[in-house]
């Protein structure tokens, strides 16, 4: 009989889950790097990409904010009605 520190722990949802977004990225990265166009234009369009995901990044943490306040008045009431 084997011992239960004798197995590897299997990878989770979320591991699979980033690992294949990981790759998925490096795959697109690799692809767009490689594609034939121009360098102005190459990296007119990695510009336009970084600013949409600068932007994108910086309403994050007011949505998460936005989301905890609603999730703990959600609690609260719930709590108060018993």
């Amino acid at each position: 009989m084997r011992d239960r520190d004798d197995i590897a722990p299997r990878p989770g949802f979320s591991q699979i889950f980033f690992a294949f977004v990981g790759g998925a990225a490096a795959g697109a990265v690799a692809a767009y790097l490689t594609a034939p166009r121009s360098g102005a234009d190459s990296r007119r369009k990695l510009q336009a990409i970084a600013d949409d995901t600068r932007e994108t990044a910086n309403r994050v943490p007011l949505a998460l904010r936005k989301a905890t306040e609603a999730a703990r008045d959600a609690f609260n009431q719930a709590l108060e009605k018993g």
